[in-house]
């Protein structure tokens, strides 16, 4: 059985690995007034998968728009 300093320590270890390694980013939606965005996101089978299929296709919507502007002038 892990000992409570051995516990401890793989926290730390976690915490800081994360800290390293990781970005968090934290969204609030109203209860009231975005009912439709909750239950949306709560349909979908992975919310960072949904949301990052999102960024990545807008991302390359982007750099789209923007070499088309570029062969124009």
């Amino acid at each position: 059985m892990p000992t409570k300093n051995q516990y401890k320590n793989k926290l730390e270890y976690n915490n800081t690995y994360n800290r390293n390694n990781y970005r968090s980013f934290s969204v609030r939606f109203n209860n009231k007034t975005e009912t439709n965005l909750i239950e949306w996101l709560e349909g979908q089978e992975s919310i960072k998968g949904y949301l990052t299929a999102l960024i990545e296709a807008d991302i390359k919507k982007q750099e789209k728009k923007k070499k088309s502007a570029e062969k124009k002038k």
